[in-house]
Protein backbone atom coordinates (compact mmCIF):
# COMPACT_ATOMS: atom_id res chain seq x y z
CA UNK A 1 0.00 0.00 0.00
CA UNK A 2 1.46 3.34 -1.19
CA UNK A 3 1.65 5.79 1.87
CA UNK A 4 -1.08 8.05 1.57
CA UNK A 5 -0.58 9.75 4.63
CA UNK A 6 0.03 13.43 3.65
CA UNK A 7 -1.86 12.82 0.09
CA UNK A 8 -4.48 15.51 -0.74
CA UNK A 9 -7.62 15.21 -1.79
CA UNK A 10 -11.27 13.81 -0.61
CA UNK A 11 -11.74 13.69 3.39
CA UNK A 12 -10.68 10.47 5.19
CA UNK A 13 -13.27 8.82 7.26
CA UNK A 14 -11.81 7.83 10.46
CA UNK A 15 -13.78 4.80 12.67
CA UNK A 16 -12.41 4.31 16.13
CA UNK A 17 -14.19 1.09 18.18
CA UNK A 18 -13.20 -0.79 21.44
CA UNK A 19 -13.97 -4.96 22.34
CA UNK A 20 -12.46 -7.41 24.43
CA UNK A 21 -11.39 -10.55 22.95
CA UNK A 22 -12.44 -14.11 23.53
CA UNK A 23 -9.60 -16.10 22.02
CA UNK A 24 -7.90 -18.21 24.43
CA UNK A 25 -4.51 -16.81 25.79
CA UNK A 26 -2.72 -19.80 24.15
CA UNK A 27 -4.06 -19.63 21.08
CA UNK A 28 -4.37 -15.35 20.96
CA UNK A 29 -0.72 -15.41 19.33
CA UNK A 30 -1.39 -17.44 16.07
CA UNK A 31 -4.91 -15.71 15.84
CA UNK A 32 -3.64 -12.38 15.82
CA UNK A 33 -1.25 -13.22 13.34
CA UNK A 34 -3.65 -14.49 11.37
CA UNK A 35 -5.62 -11.57 11.65
CA UNK A 36 -2.42 -9.03 10.83
CA UNK A 37 -2.18 -11.06 7.94
CA UNK A 38 -5.21 -11.13 6.21
CA UNK A 39 -6.33 -7.95 6.94
CA UNK A 40 -3.10 -6.16 5.61
CA UNK A 41 -3.91 -7.87 2.40
CA UNK A 42 -7.66 -7.25 2.38
CA UNK A 43 -6.95 -3.62 4.04
CA UNK A 44 -4.80 -2.75 1.08
CA UNK A 45 -6.91 -3.86 -1.55
CA UNK A 46 -9.22 -1.62 -0.68
CA UNK A 47 -7.32 1.44 0.19
CA UNK A 48 -7.78 0.97 4.09
CA UNK A 49 -5.48 1.99 6.61
CA UNK A 50 -5.25 1.77 10.54
CA UNK A 51 -4.31 0.57 13.60
CA UNK A 52 -4.80 -2.10 16.30
CA UNK A 53 -3.84 -2.05 19.49
CA UNK A 54 -3.76 -5.33 21.58
CA UNK A 55 -3.91 -4.59 25.54
CA UNK A 56 -4.19 -7.13 28.07
CA UNK A 57 -7.73 -8.31 26.97
CA UNK A 58 -9.14 -5.30 25.05
CA UNK A 59 -8.74 -4.56 21.94
CA UNK A 60 -8.68 -0.78 20.10
CA UNK A 61 -8.61 -0.21 16.25
CA UNK A 62 -8.67 2.34 14.20
CA UNK A 63 -9.50 2.32 10.53
CA UNK A 64 -8.83 5.51 7.95
CA UNK A 65 -10.22 5.02 4.38
CA UNK A 66 -13.48 5.81 2.49
CA UNK A 67 -16.38 5.84 4.60
CA UNK A 68 -18.83 3.28 3.08
CA UNK A 69 -15.59 0.82 2.55
CA UNK A 70 -14.91 1.49 6.63
CA UNK A 71 -18.73 1.27 8.01
CA UNK A 72 -19.23 -2.01 5.94
CA UNK A 73 -15.76 -3.16 7.36
CA UNK A 74 -16.74 -2.58 10.87
CA UNK A 75 -20.11 -4.28 10.44
CA UNK A 76 -18.12 -7.27 9.56
CA UNK A 77 -15.88 -6.74 12.37
CA UNK A 78 -18.47 -6.16 15.52
CA UNK A 79 -20.13 -9.86 14.00
CA UNK A 80 -16.68 -11.57 14.23
CA UNK A 81 -16.95 -13.93 16.78
CA UNK A 82 -13.48 -13.63 18.14
CA UNK A 83 -14.29 -10.44 20.46
CA UNK A 84 -17.12 -8.83 22.08
CA UNK A 85 -18.87 -5.80 23.70
CA UNK A 86 -17.66 -4.09 20.65
CA UNK A 87 -18.26 -0.51 21.24
CA UNK A 88 -18.23 2.46 18.47
CA UNK A 89 -15.95 5.33 20.70
CA UNK A 90 -15.64 7.70 17.33
CA UNK A 91 -16.38 7.87 13.45
CA UNK A 92 -15.82 11.54 11.84
CA UNK A 93 -14.59 12.56 8.53
CA UNK A 94 -10.49 13.82 8.98
CA UNK A 95 -8.33 15.89 6.16
CA UNK A 96 -5.74 13.50 6.72
CA UNK A 97 -4.76 9.83 7.65
CA UNK A 98 -2.48 8.59 10.45
CA UNK A 99 -1.70 5.32 9.57
CA UNK A 100 -1.02 5.69 5.88
CA UNK A 101 2.20 3.57 5.80
CA UNK A 102 0.30 0.89 7.37
CA UNK A 103 -2.67 -1.05 5.85
CA UNK A 104 -2.86 -2.23 9.71
CA UNK A 105 -0.41 -1.64 12.12
CA UNK A 106 -0.06 -3.73 15.13
CA UNK A 107 0.17 -1.19 18.61
CA UNK A 108 1.21 -3.47 21.51
CA UNK A 109 2.50 -4.30 24.91
CA UNK A 110 4.05 -7.57 23.46
CA UNK A 111 7.36 -7.77 21.08
CA UNK A 112 7.26 -7.33 17.30
CA UNK A 113 4.65 -4.80 17.21
CA UNK A 114 4.73 -2.17 13.98
CA UNK A 115 4.36 0.33 16.66
CA UNK A 116 6.05 -0.53 19.77
CA UNK A 117 4.21 -0.28 23.04
CA UNK A 118 5.01 -0.55 26.84
CA UNK A 119 3.20 -0.06 30.12
CA UNK A 120 4.86 3.70 31.47
CA UNK A 121 6.06 4.27 34.57
CA UNK A 122 3.43 7.23 34.99
CA UNK A 123 0.68 4.64 34.82
CA UNK A 124 1.71 0.80 34.77
CA UNK A 125 -2.13 0.02 34.22
CA UNK A 126 -2.25 1.68 31.16
CA UNK A 127 -1.18 0.73 27.34
CA UNK A 128 1.40 3.24 26.67
CA UNK A 129 2.73 3.19 22.69
CA UNK A 130 5.37 5.01 21.13
CA UNK A 131 5.10 5.94 17.47
CA UNK A 132 8.43 5.07 15.25
CA UNK A 133 7.62 8.23 13.40
CA UNK A 134 7.98 11.55 14.60
CA UNK A 135 4.41 12.12 13.56
CA UNK A 136 2.43 14.53 15.79
CA UNK A 137 -1.13 13.82 14.99
CA UNK A 138 -0.36 9.97 14.92
CA UNK A 139 1.03 9.96 18.44
CA UNK A 140 -2.08 12.25 19.15
CA UNK A 141 -4.35 9.37 17.82
CA UNK A 142 -2.25 6.75 19.75
CA UNK A 143 -3.05 8.77 22.89
CA UNK A 144 -6.74 8.56 22.29
CA UNK A 145 -6.34 4.42 21.48
CA UNK A 146 -4.50 4.33 24.92
CA UNK A 147 -7.02 6.09 26.64
CA UNK A 148 -10.09 4.48 24.64
CA UNK A 149 -9.07 1.20 26.39
CA UNK A 150 -9.85 1.98 29.52
CA UNK A 151 -13.79 0.75 30.21
CA UNK A 152 -14.38 4.31 31.70
CA UNK A 153 -14.55 5.73 27.65
CA UNK A 154 -18.21 5.33 27.00
CA UNK A 155 -19.57 5.13 23.61
CA UNK A 156 -20.54 7.81 20.77
CA UNK A 157 -24.44 8.75 21.14
CA UNK A 158 -25.82 6.10 18.94
CA UNK A 159 -27.55 8.85 17.00
CA UNK A 160 -24.37 10.68 16.21
CA UNK A 161 -22.48 7.93 14.13
CA UNK A 162 -24.47 8.54 11.09
CA UNK A 163 -24.78 4.80 11.33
Amino acid sequence: MADTTAAPGPSIFRLVYRSSTTMERDNRPAELEEIFELSRRKNGDLGLSGALLVWEDTFVQVLEGDEATVRELYARIAADPRHEDVVLLDADTVDHRVFGRWSMAHVSDAEGADLPAARGDEAPDAPHAVPRLEDERQAVVLDLMREYASPDVQPLDSSADGG
